[in-house]
């Protein structure tokens, strides 16, 4: 994952220009008169603006105003410096008028306590006076320092230079500062108007639901319908009809953690096909797979990854009664107008409404505990947690750059929807893995699989196992990869990250919730309980154990302090850093194997004595332990084998 600093791109473009041989260094265009907050222009457009040119560039808005060495503008020639001024005439010789008086400009006495404003370097509190060119200003709504004090500005009201004695005025969520006051905006209607709240909106004819029939608003609507894998449509997924599994006495059960206990075959029943290939029942597979996935960790972990359909997720809105009771948790806590106040400059992607329907794909996330831990407190600390690691991984980290409009770098999280300098366009890159078992397991359908959504997702390996978890076909995302940039998908990936292990780390849903307790190998590595062991969850390789607190550990654990504490949670005591933190390892009691590889052991009963067998292993690769049926296809495809039925017929694959 690569970021940019928005504000070190000056230095960058600077030396490019330079490199070019500055063929930008006169400009003989008509330049126009720059006024703040008016003039709009496009780049290549010459302005002049107190005194000076400048030639603008990387769009700037009406409220950047022009500066020498800023991102915006390039300081130019103005082009009446290219030539000599002519000569003014003789004035000709009339009879003196007599003179006139002009009034005297009103005298403006600025107390010697009040701050000047100095465009670009004066930062202020709401409520503080400033001057201005010879005029007096009151800060309101959070003025940045590129904002230039004006009369009747949403930062800014004009106010007698000799009163300076009015108090800052600081307003609480949802109020906001109009006119030195505290109120409330209004709310806009359905139907394009405003009103004091919404109950005073006027009453729009009834929508169309789903369904077919009517109501006053989408919002109480029936819940839509959820379309089952075999086509049939109920009211919720736990009514879908379940496929069966053929256990290995020949039975059918809902799930293979549902057949009956079974001896599992110490060696395999091998006969050959006659073809150079080999037989094996496919009821053997079922019982190896079922006994090396079976156990409380295992168990556990399957519970937090079950997914909502998605028909059901896309029905999900803002304070809908219907709702699923993980996202009306979630919504207690960070409500519409909280979302925009701790993302306020993110990219319009990362809307609210798939902030929620992220959470409603994962039911495990904001769940309720029935066994006395406390179901807000975790879902309060998995937010905070979360939003943390957003501002890290796609903030734009520019506090005093101009777009970011004055909000500090812990408010400016979820900047990114992709990677700096990638696009859609893009067929190839340096996270395209097309060979090898990567590539056989996850093709790459000539996209790019560069960094997308909020954590980034990255590589064609991990956007076909999500492409699995979200539709149940790896080659939606793998064809569509820009659906994680576009759609609920860019939150929910992260939502994915967080209740997945990465073995042989613990999910970090297990970390915040209590579930991970840490043994005696955790603890003799350092890792204890905290926001600490989930910077090494998400890269510890890079920012933990290294003595000394890494720069990007850092920011993470000042952001997590700023958001838990408008959050009002309580993280005394809990260990924030990693710098002693060594990495988790197998004998850590998060460690969990999930993937199949095949197993190299001997066999005295069977053909070559090839073990014809998987194990489980801790490193990546094409098989899972989350899919069912993947150890038998890591047999087939490892040791040319088929599977049979219990007739002794081959099984289409």
């Amino acid at each position: 994952m690569l970021r940019s600093n928005p504000a070190k791109k000056v230095a960058f473009i600077t030396l490019l220009s330079a490199s070019m041989g500055l063929f930008t260094a006169n400009v003989a265009a008509q330049e126009q008169p720059f006024e703040l907050g008016v003039t709009k222009v496009s780049n290549g457009d010459v302005v002049s603006y107190e005194g000076e040119c400048f030639k603008s560039k990387n769009s700037p808005g009406t409220w950047e105003a022009p500066k020498s060495g800023s991102w915006f503008w390039e300081q130019v020639t103005c082009s009446n410096d290219t030539v000599e001024p002519p000569v003014e005439p003789e004035p000709p010789v009339v009879d003196p008028e007599p003179p006139v008086t002009e009034p005297e400009p009103p005298t403006t006495d600025i107390p010697s306590d009040v701050t000047p404003f100095i465009l670009g370097e004066t930062r202020v509190v709401n409520g503080e006076v400033v001057s201005y060119q010879q005029q007096c200003y009151i800060a309101q709504n959070n003025p940045g320092v590129w904002e230039a004090p004006k009369a009747n500005s949403w930062f800014w009201k004009s106010t007698n230079c000799g009163s300076t004695t009015e108090p800052p005025l600081t307003c609480t969520l949802p109020e906001v500062l109009i006119d030195n006051q505290c109120v409330i905006p209004p709310v806009e209607c359905p139907d394009g108007s405003s009103a004091a709240t919404a109950e005073e909106c006027p009453v729009i004819p009834p929508v169309t639901c789903p369904d077919g029939s009517t109501a006053d608003s989408v919002e109480l609507c029936p819940p839509a319908k959820v379309v089952c894998d075999d086509g049939s449509v109920v009211d919720d997924i736990a009514q879908c009809p379940v496929t069966p599994v053929t256990c290995s006495d020949g039975s059918t059960a809902n799930s293979l953690a549902d057949c009956p206990v079974t001896e599992v075959p110490t060696s395999m029943t091998v006969t050959s096909d006659g073809k150079g290939g080999y037989l094996i029942p496919r009821a053997e597979f079922v019982a190896i797979e079922k006994s090396l996935t079976s156990g409380e960790l295992f168990d556990l972990v399957r519970s937090d990854t079950v997914t909502l359909d998605n028909a059901s997720v896309e029905a999900v809105l803002p304070l809908r009664a219907a709702n699923p009771e993980n996202v009306k948790r979630a919504e207690s806590i960070v409500d519409e107008a909280l979302w925009e106040f701790l993302f306020p400059i993110r990219n319009p992607a990362y809307t609210y409404n798939r902030f929620l329907q992220a959470i409603a794909k994962f039911p495990a996330f904001c769940r309720t505990y029935t066994d006395g831990r406390d179901s807000l407190a975790i879902c309060k600390r998995s937010l905070a947690t979360m939003f943390a690691h957003f501002v890290q991984e796609t903030g734009a980290h520019a506090p005093n750059w101009e777009g970011a409009l004055g909000n500090p770098e812990w408010r400016q999280g979820l900047y990114y929807v992709r990677e700096v300098y990638k696009s859609e366009s893009d067929t190839t890159g340096p996270y395209n893995k097309c060979t090898g078992w990567a590539g056989e397991r996850w093709p790459c359908a000539n996209k790019s699989y560069f960094g997308r959504g909020a954590k980034q997702l990255s590589w064609n390996y991990n956007y076909g196992p999500f492409s699995e978890a979200m539709f149940g076909d790896k080659m939606v995302l793998l064809e569509k990869p820009e659906l994680v940039a576009d759609t609920w998908l860019n939150l929910a990936s992260a939502v994915f990250f967080y209740v997945y292990p990465q073995p042989p780390k613990p999910s970090m849903l297990h970390v915040i919730d209590g579930t991970w307790q840490p043994n005696a190998a955790d603890k003799a590595n350092g890792i204890e309980h905290g926001f600490g062991s989930t910077i090494q969850i998400i890269n510890g390789a890079f920012e933990c154990g290294k003595g000394s607190t890494t720069a990007q550990a850092k920011a993470r654990i000042a952001y997590y302090k700023e958001i838990t504490s408008y959050l009002n949670l309580d993280i005394s005591g809990e260990k924030l850093d990693c710098a002693d933190m060594k990495a988790f390892d197998t004998a850590g009691a998060g460690a969990l194997e999930v993937y199949w590889d095949k197993d190299w052991g001997w066999d005295a009963n069977t053909p070559g004595n090839h073990s014809f067998k998987c194990k489980l292993v801790g490193y990546q690769t094409a098989y899972s332990a989350w899919t069912s049926g993947d150890y038998e296809l890591c047999v087939e495809d490892n040791f040319n084998v088929q599977a049979t039925d219990a007739n002794g017929e081959i099984i289409p694959k």
